[in-house]
């Protein structure tokens, strides 16, 4: 269950904060914070290590002091508090991911403040992000688990309200062993979601990852779950043909593309691909949000493409066929054409015999 020491969840945002510092300040900023030192006591958790830290928090394991329980600490950093970006905004993360209550995603387990900042902890997990696996070739049946895996966590957030709005290879994690359900994908990084019926802090802003984001993202729109679906479709074209759908150094011009180009056809990349997913993953990169299909349709069109791909219980190798003077292309010849090729060597065999006979005359 989540405890809160000090900062309560249940603190509605105001509508339309500014977006957190831009990354290259953040950058400048988090060099000069300071890690925590091992066995310091933040309220009942003790430091162990840091494990990284990105522009707006650095990450600790830390064990519960008595139960001897293991976690992840999120600790926000000094520079980024201030009327722009406020402790309930941070703490927002953890009631965002607990009000899912999936297997796909992890369970916060306490939130406070240390020094003035907040923090959060979290289950650790063991393993490496998608986009860390993918420095190692991934065979397109294991892309399609890991999808299939992100849309069933897609539709119970979908179903508690809740859009990611920030889904990319980094967001999504593998674990090292899968979980007692059998899952290995965990999906992270809830901080920029969007909670139906509650204000948005982020509402008129590009809120997301410029190659993920959907149409009306860019357009600082209201997001529905559709935006999802459509950045699962940018993961897809890059787990399963190698590239994203859309690229450009400049983002002006990749905005454009997103707001006016059609994605690129799946089978120019993957000559092979079944009909039913092509379609199926053109649709999720629709301009339109209600032309784009539900989670849970992309993933039964996905389990029936991956059940097409596994390979099927070994057969005994076929034996070696017997070599002859006339060659293989001789044989696809008998194979196609018996009736003319045996008639033919019925007479060269007439013949011969006849030959035989007026020798031995």
């Amino acid at each position: 269950m989540l405890s809160t020491t000090t900062q309560p969840l249940d603190l509605l945002l105001p509508a339309c904060e500014p977006p957190p510092l831009p990354p290259a300040r953040a950058r400048k900023r988090k060099r000069g914070c300071p890690t925590l030192a091992p066995d310091l006591r933040i309220d009942t958790w003790r430091i162990e290590s840091e494990l990284g830290r990105g522009g707006m928090a650095t990450v600790y394991t830390a064990v519960q002091t008595g139960s001897g329980q293991r976690a992840a600490l999120k600790l926000a950093h000094r520079a980024i508090l201030g009327p722009r970006f406020t402790a309930e905004m941070f703490l927002r993360e953890a009631r965002t991911a607990n009000r899912i209550a999936h297997p796909g995603v992890p369970t916060f387990f306490a939130t406070g403040t240390h020094d003035g900042r907040p923090y959060l902890t979290m289950e650790r997990l063991s393993g490496q992000s998608l986009g860390a696996r993918l420095e190692r070739p991934m065979a397109r049946d294991e892309a399609l688990e890991v999808l299939i895996e992100l849309c069933d966590v897609l539709a119970a957030a979908h179903a508690a309200g809740v859009t990611h709005r920030d889904l990319k290879l980094d967001n999504v994690f593998l674990l090292d062993v899968a979980g007692a359900d059998g899952r290995r994908t965990k999906l992270l990084d809830w901080g920029m979601a969007r909670i139906a019926g509650e204000d948005d802090p982020l509402c008129g802003l590009i809120a997301g990852t410029l190659t993920y984001v959907a149409p009306e993202q860019a357009r600082g729109d209201d997001v529905t779950p559709a935006a999802d679906v459509y950045a699962l479709g940018v993961l897809t074209y890059r787990l399963l043909l190698g590239v994203p759908p859309f690229a450009s150094p400049s983002d002006l011009e990749l905005i454009q593309k997103h707001l006016h180009e059609p994605p690129p056809a799946p089978s120019a990349r993957w000559r092979a691909i079944p009909d039913e997913l092509e379609a199926t993953l053109v649709a999720m990169l629709g301009k339109r949000p209600q032309d784009r299909p539900a989670p849970g349709d992309v993933a039964r069109v996905m389990t029936r493409v991956r059940a097409q791909l596994r390979p099927g219980p070994r057969c005994a190798p076929a034996p070696a066929a017997p070599r002859d003077v006339i060659g293989r292309r001789a044989l696809r010849l008998l194979a196609s054409r018996p009736r003319r090729i045996a008639g033919a060597a019925l007479a060269v065999v007439l013949a011969v015999a006849g030959l035989v006979q007026l020798l031995s005359a």
